[in-house]
């Protein structure tokens, strides 16, 4: 996979989730290798596939969601984002987010704001981690196209040995004449290095003995 290919595929399909309704089944598994699994389906009324990917995580589940919710490191987990921060912030679990997105030349440089939402189930514990892009949120930048549809999904489910299965969601409208064929091609090597780069980053001190005051650890 080549460079730029590769940071489109981060673009589109790492940083945002499903708008468009689809069934629960369909999926076709893509990819299983280092414990990870990364699924694609049609969406009815779309032409780009829908992305799943799932991975286990041998860590605390506030370590991964400190993971997901370090908005300035978030480049950590994608090659393609170049700046990213809190613009506005009405709670610990729920906050507006920047992020720069770099592009290939001689495509433009994208950006999205979105709007973050926390929650955790308060039987299973789960943890759902969604954004929803507010476009209209700050004034668009001078060369700089910004996304109008984008969501992103993270589930966090604790498991029974103290592990956290992690499952993304993703899909988006790429804000652009970038063929989605060529997305779809490239739609499951980013997706799954992402998902190795979360399971790696939750082993770091700085995530490993994270507390979140908005995540209750199930008891052991």
């Amino acid at each position: 996979m080549t460079r730029p290919y590769a940071l489109l595929t981060l673009l589109f399909l790492v940083l945002s989730a499903p708008f468009a309704r689809a069934a629960d089944d369909g999926w076709r598994l893509e990819k299983d290798e280092d414990g990870i699994q990364v699924y694609t389906r049609a969406v009815q009324g779309q032409k780009i596939r829908e992305i799943r990917g799932t991975v286990r995580v041998q860590a605390r589940l506030s370590a991964v969601a400190a993971v997901l919710t370090d908005v300035p490191a978030t480049p950590q987990l994608s090659d393609a984002i170049g700046e990213a921060q809190v613009l506005q912030r009405q709670s610990a679990s729920r906050y507006q987010v920047y992020q720069l997105l770099k592009m290939p030349w001689p495509l433009d440089n994208r950006d999205i704001v979105s709007q973050r939402e926390i929650r955790q189930d308060a039987q299973t514990l789960a943890v759902t981690i969604a954004d929803a892009a507010t476009p209209e949120a700050i004034p668009p930048k001078a060369g700089i196209v910004r996304i109008q549809k984008s969501r992103q999904q993270w589930s966090l489910t604790p498991q029974a040995d103290g592990s956290v299965l992690a499952e993304m969601r993703a899909m988006t409208d790429p804000a652009g004449p970038i063929p989605a064929s060529v997305i779809n091609s490239m739609s499951v090597g980013a997706p799954f290095k992402s998902l190795q780069k979360l399971r790696t980053l939750a082993q770091q001190p700085k995530y490993r003995d994270a507390r979140l005051e908005f995540i209750k650890e199930p008891a052991r």
